[in-house]
């Protein structure tokens, strides 16, 4: 079962790929061998080492930034996903508004009417 640490967790890969540091391919597969963010965590540690004892190493740099974008992304998708809330009584002013501007309007059209018509039944 894999628990997501992969093989650089325990150091198996590890070794083995210093002596192909130049094969992208072989980066990439013990890269493909991390499941969780633990796992990746420790293999981007080990980037990081090596990135200390020889700055600007390009594969180190190439996999550090490949492993930042693959936990981040794995991160989010372990984010809960939630719906927003619903908002109750939204359109209640709203109709409340066109209510009381048609019983303005309808007031006022009265008025109208009753002076320019005058007071006659």
């Amino acid at each position: 079962m894999d628990d997501g640490t992969s093989h650089a967790t325990r150091g198996l890969d590890w070794a083995a790929l210093q002596a192909r540091w130049n094969d992208v391919s072989a980066h990439q597969a013990l890269l493909s061998t991390c499941t969780s963010l633990d796992g990746l965590a420790d293999l981007g540690r080990r980037y990081r080492a090596v990135l200390e004892q020889r700055p600007g190493d390009p594969m180190a740099l190439q996999m550090k930034a490949e492993i930042l974008k693959r936990a981040t992304i794995l991160g989010l998708s372990q984010l809960p996903r939630t719906r927003p809330p619903v908002i109750l009584g939204k359109r209640f002013p709203r109709k409340l508004l066109i209510g009381g501007a048609l019983v303005v309007a309808a007031a006022v059209s009265w008025l109208l009417a009753r002076l320019i018509l005058g007071n006659s039944p």
